[in-house]
């Protein structure tokens, strides 16, 4: 997708946990226009609330991993893989 001329700022919105593409539902084209289309998004440094130190051992991280992948599929986006050591999230959209 050409970016040229488009407000990212206004139109991508990240927060803890979430991506929001048009966040204004009444700027937002239909799917597969402007920036409303399949993506896979990866988003980096993300550790839990309570620090990456609770991701020393494997069982810990592995928990946190089925986490992070529940959260994404509540979300209806596809999990991809989470990296507990470098805190790299991706998952893929069909749309925003």
């Amino acid at each position: 997708t050409d970016c040229r001329g488009l407000d990212i700022g206004s139109l991508v919105h990240l927060d803890v946990g979430e991506v929001l593409v048009y966040p204004a539902q009444a700027t937002k084209p239909p799917p597969g226009e402007g920036l409303n289309k399949a993506a896979t998004v990866t988003l980096h440094r993300c550790w839990p609330p309570n620090g990456r130190a609770h991701l020393e051992d494997h069982e810990s991280q592995e928990r946190y991993r089925r986490k992070i992948q529940a959260m994404t599929e509540e979300k209806r986006a596809k999990f991809i893989d989470y990296d507990c050591v470098a805190g790299i999230w991706k998952f893929q959209v069909d749309h925003f």
